[in-house]
């Protein structure tokens, strides 16, 4: 499903917009990607929010649910990723409509949209935000740090601790 959403429109009158992808779908997750099974949900609805007396603020909360796997950074085999992703986002024309980074509310993520807005773009977007934090809840659950790197993983040359090469794991595989 490919749609673009009218930003102004959309906000205005409050539409939505709700649908699915597989994970093979999105392109830029490809990199991330341990098999094609899986299924991505998702809803996006407008509203729009008065600030001042002659100012609106266009939002948009999207709702992304499912789940597919990644490969595992430490083991290299696939980790099931469940999605549970809620933001609401506020769609500025450009960047003067960015407020300054220290009044900007934590549970509010600006992006900037003149008119059309791409949805499976977006929905990528916030899938590819969420997986840094989610790979790295899986480190610290299983005992490695998401911290350092080292920890677990071994340099080519068999000894922990030392420097690591990030294929390093490859090779070890390889020669099996």
């Amino acid at each position: 499903m490919f749609a673009i959403i009218q930003v102004e429109q959309f906000t205005r009158q409050k539409q939505s917009i709700s649908g699915h992808y597989a994970p093979a779908q999105l392109s830029r997750l490809a990199g991330y990607l341990a098999g094609e099974e899986g299924e991505i949900l998702f809803s996006l609805t407008g509203s729009e929010v008065t600030q001042l007396p002659a100012s609106q603020k266009r939002c948009i909360k999207c709702i992304i649910s499912g789940w597919f796997f990644v490969t595992d950074p430490g083991t290299l085999k696939p980790l099931r990723h469940d999605l549970a992703i809620e933001s609401r986002l506020v769609v500025v024309k450009d960047e003067s409509g960015l407020p300054p980074l220290e009044l900007e509310s934590e549970d509010e993520d600006y992006i900037i949209c003149a008119s059309g807005m791409n949805v499976m773009e977006r929905i990528e977007e916030e899938i590819l935000l969420d997986l840094p934090s989610a790979l790295a809840r899986h480190l610290e659950s299983s005992g490695k740090s998401a911290k350092s790197p080292k920890a677990g993983v071994q340099s080519l040359g068999g000894e922990t601790g030392a420097r690591i090469s990030p294929f390093a794991r490859l090779v070890e595989l390889k020669k099996k």
